[in-house]
């Protein structure tokens, strides 16, 4: 079938339905008959016997005396989003023009440049090297980018789970229901979901942690595995699925993204924090370097020669994946999620800063720039 045939037929049907909901009154006879006239003439006899056969039901509807229902509709289809077709063409379609066409006045070098209203800045204005970053550290000191990080000590972690844990299930509920972490890290949270809230708890990370043969029981699980590669759980397994911080750190985002969706229940509900990498502190090295965007103004190996004059290990910034909120955004419709809550961590933007700099950071958006995290509850539409 042609293009156009489908189109046609997508008018027909819409123009169907509007004849249902439009009957009952003489402003709606009228819209039925200026909808029809947009309609081909094959198909608008057919249009305006259907939409009489609509007025004549409706009307012995009302004298019955029993209203008329209106089915409810869905915000979009349950499963994987379906992708739009790769071609279009109006309908009716465009007259034919001709391929002769006529020529245009000649001109020597048409390209060549008479003014420009911005001239091209010939590469960054300031050297991004090693004594640069040193000098910008030193001058953030006393005002660190991140003042408080987390502590990495095992109380602290705890303290965090019980209180995240708490906060999540006061919004998605997770006792008694079959729970998922992933990136579960030294595995806290998950042994919390089975002992304090009466889960089946499972937690899976790529690195096995030392603490996990000592919090495993029989309704603690762990599991050293990659999602994206060979994923342990079964279709349509779990109630919950629960992600801190960890997405930044997938190689494949969306394909974790996508097995995330296929082993949650129809109706499922993940609960997903995630760091941005274009964020202030998008370098996860804030303890050391105190000034923001560290990891867009210098490279990896400026930042390794950082460290080396410090006399520490050398390291790049924490980072795997560049994915941005507009693209996770895409990947979670794609994959079939619903978007049922979203919010952002944000700070004060540092306009000062952003001056200097702005030769390599006015590259990227705002937006972006002004964003460290999301956060995103996500259901798997039920069947």
């Amino acid at each position: 079938m042609s293009t156009a045939g489908k189109s046609e037929g997508g008018s027909s049907s819409t123009s169907r339905r509007f004849a249902v909901r439009a009957v009952g009154s003489e402003r709606a006879r009228r819209a039925v008959l200026k909808a029809s006239r947009i309609l081909p003439k094959s198909q608008r006899e057919s249009f305006l016997g259907f939409a009489r056969r609509a007025y004549r039901k409706a009307a012995r509807t009302v004298r019955s005396g029993s209203a008329p229902t209106v089915a409810p509709t869905r915000e979009r289809p349950a499963g994987p989003h379906k992708p739009p077709p790769t071609s279009f063409r109006v309908v009716p379609p465009p007259a034919p023009i001709s391929d002769d066409f006529p020529e245009p006045p000649h001109v020597d070098d048409p390209a060549e440049t008479i003014r420009e209203l911005y001239p091209p800045g010939g590469g960054p204005r300031n050297r991004y090297t090693v004594e640069l970053m040193e000098q910008l550290n030193e001058e953030y000191a006393p005002k660190p980018i991140n003042p408080t990080p987390f502590g990495l000590d095992a109380t602290s972690r705890e303290d965090r789970a019980r209180k995240r844990l708490l906060g999540i299930h006061d919004s998605i509920g997770l006792a008694g229901l079959r729970v998922l972490e992933i990136g579960c890290g030294a595995g806290y949270e998950v042994w919390y979901l089975a002992h304090h809230f009466g889960s089946e708890a499972h937690g899976v990370d790529i690195v096995e942690r030392k603490a996990w043969a000592s919090l495993a029981d029989e309704r603690t699980h762990y599991a050293c595995a990659d999602i994206t590669v060979a994923n342990p759980y079964e279709e349509n397994y779990f109630d919950r699925v629960i992600s801190f911080g960890v997405w930044e750190h997938i190689t494949h985002p969306y394909t974790a993204i996508c097995e995330t969706y296929k082993i949650m229940k129809p109706g499922g509900i993940a609960r997903i924090l995630a760091n941005l990498y274009r964020s202030t502190i998008g370098s996860h090295l804030y303890r050391d370097i105190f000034f923001p965007w560290p990891h867009l103004l210098f490279s990896d190996e400026v930042i390794r020669e950082f460290y080396r004059r410090r006399g520490e290990k050398p390291r790049g910034a924490s980072w795997v994946n560049k994915v941005t909120w507009s693209q996770y955004e895409r990947y979670f419709e794609l994959a079939g999620f619903r978007i049922r809550a979203l919010r952002f961590r944000e700070r004060d933007f540092d306009e000062t800063f952003y001056a200097r700099f702005e030769d390599v950071l006015g590259r990227y958006p705002r937006y972006d720039l002004m964003k460290d995290s999301f956060t995103a509850v996500l259901e798997k539409p039920a069947r």
